[in-house]
């Protein structure tokens, strides 16, 4: 029985790993289907995130047969409630992937001087894809001195948001004609911030699961 018990958990865990790569994903995907006005990467957006939705619902079920059948000790029980939170919060940074390639589908940017804010949203999606990484290598490691270092870098995406509000505010102060290109680069980046926040929880579940501490990161 311990035996299977210990199988179940490790696929449990490499579903979780492998949901975080997929959302990790996501996230390139749309922020370079957006930059670079790519339709056919947009929809292909769309179709990971089934498959993301799936895997959610799996590590649900999974995680409830677990506490069901094998009657988990206080240590693991309180693992199997972090991978449950993790997991919604990676769906729901997969989500922002979403809103984010929807956008892309308008391609309302016609804007020459774009490359400005452009520029910042790649960065912005570069470290959250990072953030997302290193939450998780924080999870397996069972790093909590990593982790805290992780939501640190919500820092940078923060003041990213605030350097692609201002410039788009006087963009479309000068140009009417780009308030739509204007709505969508505070849609993407305000998604790429919401990733960040999401991943921020993700880190302070670990520094719980590890410390048994709960704190707020961000």
């Amino acid at each position: 029985m311990r035996n299977n018990y210990v199988q179940e958990l490790e696929a449990l865990h490499n579903k979780l790993l492998g949901l975080g790569k997929a959302a990790e994903t996501s996230v390139n995907k749309a922020t370079q289907a957006y930059i670079e006005s790519d339709t056919e990467l947009a929809h292909e957006v769309f179709s990971d995130d089934l498959r993301i939705n799936a895997t959610t619902a799996e590590i649900e079920k999974d995680t409830h047969k677990i506490i069901a059948l094998q009657q988990p000790v206080a240590q693991d029980l309180r693992m199997l409630f972090a991978v449950l939170h993790v997991s919604i919060d990676l769906e729901r940074i997969a989500d922002h992937a979403v809103s984010i390639g929807t956008i892309a589908l308008r391609n309302q940017d016609h804007d020459e001087e774009s490359q400005t804010v452009k520029g910042y949203l790649a960065r912005m999606a570069q470290v959250a894809e990072k953030m997302i990484a290193d939450a998780l290598d924080s999870y397996i490691t069972r790093d909590a001195k990593k982790a805290r270092k992780v939501a640190l870098m919500d820092e940078e995406i923060d003041e990213l948001l605030e350097a692609v509000y201002r410039d788009t505010a006087e963009r479309m102060e000068r140009k009417r004609e780009l308030i739509p290109a204007g709505i969508d680069y505070l849609g993407v980046a305000g998604s790429l911030e919401r990733i960040g926040d999401y991943v921020t929880n993700i880190c302070e579940r670990v520094v719980f699961l590890n410390t048994g501490e709960i704190v707020e990161l961000n």
